[in-house]
């Protein structure tokens, strides 16, 4: 059985799969078969898949400390934002909208090194895309999403680039239903004296 509902694909009842925010392909139908063929999940018969254990996709596919390790070691102007901008303002203690299968990271970058970014990435063997416009392909695994400014402005924490807090905490404001945590760890962590005012933000229009 097929069916979709609420911003989930279930086969059978064996695989859920969050669409709007975890993979970059608008077509249900050809998420799960490309997740099949990346090992994600398992066909066992039509219509039904097995989830493949995450501990184990993890550890043979991806690595995501390696991922933050190459922007430390990188010299190349970026500036983390967006839920990147969250987890390293938490120290790692909140992340939200990425899994094991599909791990975008958010880096706003001047316009002017588009080009040299694009080129360390393909040196370097890594996934990238530019902007938030969807792709064609499924994207499955660490990836890097670009997105060019003008000008950026960042800070250095944990030997990593990142927006400024304030910018962060007006992300997580815009997006509070998801963000509310990691406001009143943000709140508590460095005392912006917010004092709940994000529970009637609302997500953004």
């Amino acid at each position: 059985m097929y069916f979709i509902h609420h911003q989930y694909v279930y086969v059978d009842v064996t695989v859920m799969v969050t669409l709007c925010h975890i993979t970059s392909s608008p077509d249900p139908r050809k998420v799960l078969h490309d997740m099949s063929n990346k090992g994600l999940l398992k066909r066992i018969e039509r219509g039904k898949y097995k989830v493949i254990d995450s501990d184990s996709y993890v550890k043979s596919k991806t690595n995501i400390d390696e991922a933050y390790d190459f922007l430390r070691r990188s010299r190349l102007p970026y500036a983390l934002t967006d839920v990147d901008g969250v987890f390293i303002w938490t120290t790692g203690g909140y992340n939200a909208n990425r899994f094991f299968g599909s791990y975008p990271i958010y880096m706003k970058i001047p316009k002017s090194e588009l080009e040299n970014w694009e080129k360390s990435l393909r040196e370097s063997r890594k996934k990238s895309i530019i902007g938030r416009t969807r792709t064609n392909e499924t994207l499955f695994g660490i990836y890097y999403v670009l997105l060019p400014e003008e000008k950026i402005e960042s800070r250095f924490v944990n030997g990593l680039s990142v927006e400024p807090l304030e910018k962060t905490v007006e992300f997580c404001l815009r997006e509070s239903y998801t963000y509310e945590p990691a406001l009143e760890m943000l709140d508590r962590e460095y005392g912006l004296g917010l004092g709940g005012k994000y529970e009637a933000a609302g997500p953004a229009p």
